[in-house]
């Protein structure tokens, strides 16, 4: 009883690796749901992709090829993230999850959130947005991301409605090059002129500001 008690809660926390290299059953190969909870990506980007915890993303209604790229470079080790509290990288633990799923797998997760709603935006007062507004256009990020951060170029993604805690950890981690995968080293010279007081001004009128799926 010990024993199962341990392991019961275990997987209601998503922390049993266990649960990675459960062999794969037919509802798993045709449910991208399953997958997404069976491979543990619940346990850091919640519930639908739309409930992620401390400073990691949330990923429903994002662009599927995006996403797929992302992930690809996660588990190719291209992309990279600072340490967590513990001292790991952030993308350590998400990097052994992908190297053991398919890539089909993979893409069927990345078509599933890109399908769902995007969460609903975390509203900041006026002043706040307003002074985000003039630094997203003055820092350069409309360029690549869009007006309001929701129409980005091709290969882009929409920044509008992303956690605040996450756009201001990558605009760090971007400009102090410990992020430079794909298209974020092209961001490099533009975050390097973005103030840290700037940089949280951006963060706070993005994840106030509503998007459209798959964006």
């Amino acid at each position: 009883m010990g024993q199962r008690t341990k392991c019961s809660t275990l997987a209601a926390g998503a922390l049993a690796a266990l649960l990675i290299f459960t062999p794969k059953t037919d509802a798993e190969e045709t449910s991208p749901k399953q997958l997404y909870l069976t491979r543990t990506c619940v346990a850091c980007h919640g519930k639908d992709g739309a409930k992620a915890i401390q400073n990691y993303p949330h990923l429903a209604g994002l662009d599927q090829a995006y996403l797929y790229e992302q992930m690809k470079d996660i588990a190719d080790g291209k992309r990279l993230s600072g340490p967590d509290a513990r001292g790991f990288p952030r993308t350590q633990a998400m990097k052994d999850v992908m190297n053991v799923v398919t890539d089909d797998e993979l893409k069927a997760i990345a078509g599933w959130l890109a399908s769902l709603p995007p969460p609903p935006v975390v509203k900041s007062d006026a002043d706040k947005v307003a002074r985000g507004t003039t630094a997203y256009v003055k820092s350069g990020c409309v360029t690549c991301h869009g007006k309001d951060g929701s129409k980005p170029l091709p290969g882009y993604p929409a920044v509008a409605g992303q956690k605040k805690e996450y756009v201001l950890l990558q605009i760090k981690e971007i400009r102090d090059g410990v992020r430079s995968n794909g298209r974020s080293k092209l961001m490099t010279a533009t975050v390097k002129r973005v103030s840290d007081e700037d940089a949280e001004a951006i963060a706070e009128y993005l994840a106030s500001t509503e998007r459209p799926a798959g964006k």
